[in-house]
């Protein structure tokens, strides 16, 4: 399976280390709470979810499409914290 010409899995890996960095760099709020952890962890999980999606794609298709949404509803409640904490 491939997306763009890339084989999915070379997608993967690439979400994988963008995980990683997103590990290590996140927006540095004065927060409490699960608007910290939201900040804290919601960017690097999104790549660590579509990473996961990427690689279950050529198998399993229906887990991959779930964990691709998850991966979007994660996303949208860092977008919201991000927005909301200013």
């Amino acid at each position: 399976m491939k997306v763009v010409g890339v084989p999915v899995q070379v997608w993967g890996v690439v979400a994988l280390v963008l995980a990683v960095v997103w590990a290590f760099v996140w927006p540095q709020r004065d927060v409490d709470g699960p608007a910290y952890l939201i900040l804290r962890w919601g960017h690097a999980l999104v790549w660590l979810l579509l990473a996961v999606t990427a690689f279950l794609a050529p198998a399993a298709s229906t887990a991959a499409k779930r964990t691709g949404m998850a991966a979007g509803v994660v996303y949208f409640a860092f977008l919201a914290t991000i927005t909301i904490t200013g």
